[in-house]
């Protein structure tokens, strides 16, 4: 539940006995360039908040699980494991289960010390969970996990803050109205804050939580929008930890292409 305060209206002050009515000072009249913008950000509102990048981040990112899920099923990481390393090591599992049985990949956020606000210092660590649909045919679902802790002080604040997004869609081949390719509007992503100040208190590593969390938005809500700057900004945060997890699962997907490789040199090794 999202908790707002509201402003408190004042129209009357009684001072020495004499009532004083307070006016808000009149307004300046809306120059030509607000209103143009205010006319962008409504239009950008309208339509939601597509990016070209981010739909082909969600297609590549889809793209590496299934063909890692591929390999995977012609055992080859199993393989690698008990005949490529110079003694056999234990496999450890690619893909996680949440507490609902569905498959999903954990992926490690930057972590360490944080001084954005010196003199106060936060150490901070984050996590990706990254859910492919059933076929693996595209993504079902990403969450992005950040959980920070001041460092220093008699009171310690945790918090941790997660965005999910319940429908990160790849390029689609259909087209609008106007002809043109149909992109993901990433109207539906979600916000959520977690705060705590008792010491015992530690949010699992998962990606479903137990405890709901104290304050829940959404990034485009029609009756109720955030601030248009919070908006591009989640957005830009959005596709900059989209290149990491990219850039993350290729080069896993590489990593388990060479040791396909090396296996059929092994096995047609006959010299």
């Amino acid at each position: 539940m999202i908790h707002r305060l509201n402003a408190l209206s004042l129209s009357l002050v009684l001072f020495s006995g004499i009532t004083v009515s307070l006016f808000a000072e009149r307004p300046a009249s809306v120059t030509m360039k607000d209103r143009e913008t205010q006319k962008h950000i409504d239009a950008q509102r309208s339509s939601g908040f597509s990016d070209n990048e981010v739909d082909t981040l969600h297609g590549l990112v889809g793209e590496h699980l299934r063909k890692m899920k591929k390999l995977q099923d012609l055992g080859v990481d199993k393989s690698a494991a008990q005949y490529l390393a110079h003694t056999p090591t234990e496999v450890k599992p690619l893909y996680k289960k949440d507490d609902a049985g569905k498959f999903y990949l954990e992926i490690k956020l930057p972590q360490g010390q944080s001084y954005i606000d010196w003199p106060k210092v936060y150490l901070y660590d984050g996590t990706a969970f990254v859910y492919p649909k059933e076929d693996f045919s595209d993504l079902d679902k990403i969450i992005l996990a950040f959980r920070r802790v001041n460092a220093d002080g008699t009171i310690h604040v945790k918090e941790m803050r997660r965005l999910i997004n319940p429908s990160p869609r790849a390029q689609s081949p259909d087209k609008d109205e106007k002809g043109e390719a149909k992109i993901d509007t990433n109207s539906d992503i979600i916000l959520e804050y977690f705060q705590a100040l008792t010491s015992d208190t530690i949010w699992p590593n998962k990606p479903v939580q137990k405890d709901p969390a104290n304050i829940t938005m959404v990034l485009n809500d029609d009756k109720d929008p955030l601030p248009y700057e919070k908006q591009k900004h989640i957005m830009l945060t959005y596709k900059k930890m989209l290149r990491k997890i990219s850039k993350h699962t290729a080069h896993k997907l590489r990593d388990m292409e060479l040791d396909q490789k090396q296996l059929i040199t092994k096995i047609l090794d006959y010299n």
